[in-house]
């Protein structure tokens, strides 16, 4: 798919498109769309994504952004710095079940497990709402602007050290902090090896990949981004080096910043005698322009949506999109996130009947895999709820990744050779945990502030047949196989009244290997 194919493309070519009843695409198609495009689908949503079709439903997305997460306190009750993350995360699941604006969700919380700062050994929790909202404001705008706003974030400034990183000292034996600028790269950007467009590496003479950057790139990167500081609280006297503050940007200090001409990667020359700013619009420019970051970005994308193992024919068809959008601008995130799932690879199973690749797909995080269940089940959570705790034994504690790897890494791999990245944290114990999770949901045994509606499931318990296509129109796109189905008829048949079939039905699907595998 050219670049500038991809808005029409999105408009007059998928199936199910016309707004004709003849025309709207199936239940089955639009279940497995708002599988990758929300936190799950929910009767109701598949049948108005069905009534709008996708491009009105995707226009009324990148409009909306009814999602926050709300400013917390800078010191506890104590007068201690504030270190709880609980209502933090409460608000996230209440948002991510909830609120509208499912898109943005799911590409800001994707956007978030790349661009990590975690509160494991890191800044107070009234820093989280306002980095968050980065992601949230940026989902559907330039990946420049992320890049620049998480540099400036004094959250990451605490995280990875990019605030307070002062120019070398040498009558103190001082130089400039390399962890910032190391990790941008590795992590945020670029990754260690150069990448065609496919998202192959590139070899050298010899068949070697060839770096991205070396040591020398990264010392002089990290001169680049000396001279920024915290932003002083209200009523403090500014410093060269103010104390941590996690609201507004970080602020240059020109006299901290090293004005020597710095060499990074691709060979590109920063000028010397530049200020702060300067050095870091040029380092921006830089980024932009590197061929790779395309890739690198785009495959990530692809798989936190779609799929972990995409093709080089899927990865080469959205990086081209992050490199020219068809208007000559590079990183338009929503012309990315449209191709990806516009993409034929993302859609190619939207006919039920099609031969499904079983390389496709990605394993529900515990973080998807709860907002998912409670969505279909259309759970209410209040700002007093824990369900932060329930993916935390799964291992992933919301907002407190392990370390700035994130949860799990995106170039995992399984036995066999396949990308896994959320199978590095499923293990014997977390797969014991979401069973134990899944039946403390149906048996109103989650916590006291959260409630699910079984009642939809109930009313059809008298029909096994009728009980059995709900559910799996629910959760499973439509497309329960013939083993589950059964397994599934022998649990109901066993139980004994509608409730306990209803709850029966929904334990065997929740738990089966089929709805952990979004496909």
């Amino acid at each position: 798919m050219r670049p500038s194919c991809v808005l029409l493309f999105v408009a007059t070519a998928w199936p199910g498109m016309s707004q004709s009843p003849s025309a709207l695409m199936s239940a089955h198609a639009a279940a497995r769309f708002l599988d990758q495009a929300t936190w799950g689908p929910t009767p109701a949503s598949i049948a108005e994504l069905q009534r709008e079709g996708i491009p009105t439903w995707l226009n009324e997305q990148f409009a909306i952004s009814t999602s926050n997460l709300p400013d917390q306190p800078i010191l506890d009750s104590s007068g201690k710095p504030n270190h709880d993350m609980k209502p933090v995360q409460a608000a996230f699941f209440q948002n991510a079940v909830t609120q509208p604006d499912q898109l943005r969700q799911r590409v800001a919380f994707a956007l978030s497990q790349m661009w990590v700062v975690s509160a494991e050994g890191g800044p107070s929790a009234y820093a989280f709402p306002p980095y968050w909202r980065i992601f949230r404001n940026n989902a559907f705008g330039n990946y420049r602007d992320i890049v620049k706003a998480v540099t400036l974030n004094p959250a990451m400034g605490r995280y990875l050290n990019m605030a307070n990183n002062n120019k070398a000292n040498p009558a103190k034996g001082t130089s400039a902090n390399e962890n910032y600028a190391r990790e941008l790269m590795q992590l945020f950007t670029l990754g260690l090896a150069e990448l065609n467009p496919d998202g192959t590496a590139v070899l050298d003479q010899h068949k070697n990949p060839i770096p991205t950057y070396d040591q020398t790139v990264v010392t002089n990167l990290a001169k680049v981004l000396t001279g920024w500081t915290y932003p002083p609280a209200p009523g403090a006297q500014p410093r060269n080096n103010n104390p941590e503050y996690y609201f507004g940007q970080l602020i240059p200090v020109e006299t901290e910043h090293d004005t020597s001409a710095k060499t990074i990667f691709n060979s590109v020359t920063i000028p010397s005698g530049q200020t702060a700013e300067q050095d870091l619009e040029s380092l921006l420019n830089a980024l932009m322009a590197q061929p790779t970051m395309a890739p690198f970005v785009s495959l990530q994308l692809i798989q936190h949506l779609v799929t972990s193992n995409p093709s080089p024919q899927y990865i080469q068809r959205v990086s081209s999109v992050f490199s020219n959008d068809g208007t000559g601008t590079t990183g338009n995130l929503r012309a990315v996130i449209t191709a990806i799932l516009a993409d034929p690879e993302a859609r190619a199973a939207d006919d039920p009947s099609a031969a499904l690749n079983p390389a496709f797909g990605h394993l529900r995080e515990p973080v998807l895999f709860m907002a998912n269940i409670l969505r279909g089940l259309n759970a209410t959570l209040t700002l007093s709820s824990t369900i932060y705790n329930d993916t935390s034994i799964q291992s992933e504690n919301l907002f407190v990744p392990p370390s700035v790897f994130s949860y799990f890494s995106p170039q995992y791999r399984l036995p066999g050779g396949l990308l896994g990245p959320e199978f590095q944290i499923y293990t014997t114990e977390t797969a014991a945990e979401r069973a134990d999770v899944v039946a403390a949901i149906l048996y109103g045994k989650i916590d006291k502030s959260t409630t699910v509606n079984l009642a939809p499931f109930v009313q059809l318990a008298g029909d096994t047949g009728r009980l059995l296509n709900y559910v799996s129109s629910t959760f499973l796109h439509g497309s329960m196989s013939n083993a589950l189905n059964q397994a599934a008829t022998d649990a109901v048949n066993a139980a004994a009244t509608p409730t306990a079939k209803a709850q029966a039905a929904l334990y065997i699907v929740l738990t089966s290997g089929e709805y952990q595998i979004v496909q």
